[in-house]
């Protein structure tokens, strides 16, 4: 018996072609047709109904790219997503407090999405293109220690442990391993393993229930985290973390 979710295929197309502009910075018909494996006449149906409805936009050269609709929509879900909502403020006073850069996140469909960051008077609110890896983040890996091990391998299944520098895990059992030390420790730590010279130290944050609300981090480089106290910088952002989980809860009881 076959227990696939019924989905529409016309909603998956129009995902699909979203995706090709979004990956390419805007393409032409043709381009996109040849990513997406349709002819190029229901590519442009689609292309036309998307631009009609104000998801897409078309240069005097052809080439449809996003429109700024997605950025309200982007915009909207951010601010229903409770860390954003009740997060904010402890992320800028951990970035003043400690000088380094202050990171909120949440995980969708196995990928980690950057709703806030922080450079204590900077605040940056634009979400990321949600295309960061779970395995080679701490953000992720905090979040992903929060998982239970049948939900990471589905993860794992799906996006794979591509190695982005030479320090990236790309085993899966080194990632069991790593999420188990997460959890006894209470934070996770990237070295190098998303960007050479970069590290970051994240927690998880959580719902009342212990639902995931997701994930708040601290970045900075190599060299300047070396001069500073480690434990010292770990307990700020737990507490900062901590925090977050005071205000949610506030608002729910």
């Amino acid at each position: 018996m076959n227990e696939s979710p019924r989905t529409i295929k016309s909603v998956e197309n129009a995902r699909r072609i979203i995706g090709v502009l979004e990956d390419r910075g805007g393409a032409t018909v043709a381009e996109v047709a040849d990513e997406v494996d349709l002819t190029r006449g229901t590519v442009h149906t689609y292309l036309v109904t998307l631009k009609k409805e104000g998801f897409i936009r078309k240069s005097r050269d052809n080439v449809y790219d996003l429109d700024l609709k997605i950025l309200s929509l982007a915009s909207s879900i951010r601010e229903r997503q409770p860390i954003y909502k009740h997060g904010r403020h402890e992320a800028n006073e951990l970035a003043i407090s400690t000088g380094d850069v202050t990171h909120l996140a949440v995980e969708s469909d196995g990928v980690v999405y950057i709703l806030y960051s922080s450079r204590g008077s900077l605040k940056e609110e634009t979400p990321s293109n949600g295309n960061i890896p779970m395995h080679a983040t701490a953000t992720g890996k905090a979040i992903l220690a929060k998982m239970p091990d049948d939900r990471v391998a589905e993860i794992i299944k799906q996006h794979g442990l591509e190695p982005l520098t030479q320090h990236t895990i790309t085993e899966p059992e080194r990632l069991f391993e790593e999420l188990a030390s997460i959890r006894e420790q209470g934070y996770a730590e990237n070295k190098q393993e998303q960007t050479v010279g970069a590290q970051t130290y994240a927690t998880s944050v959580q719902f009342p229930n212990g639902a995931l609300a997701g994930s708040i981090a601290i970045s900075g480089t190599i060299g300047r985290f070396e001069r500073k106290d480690t434990d010292e910088m770990v307990q700020g952002l737990i507490e900062a973390a901590n925090q977050i989980e005071i205000n949610i809860q506030r608002v729910r009881s």
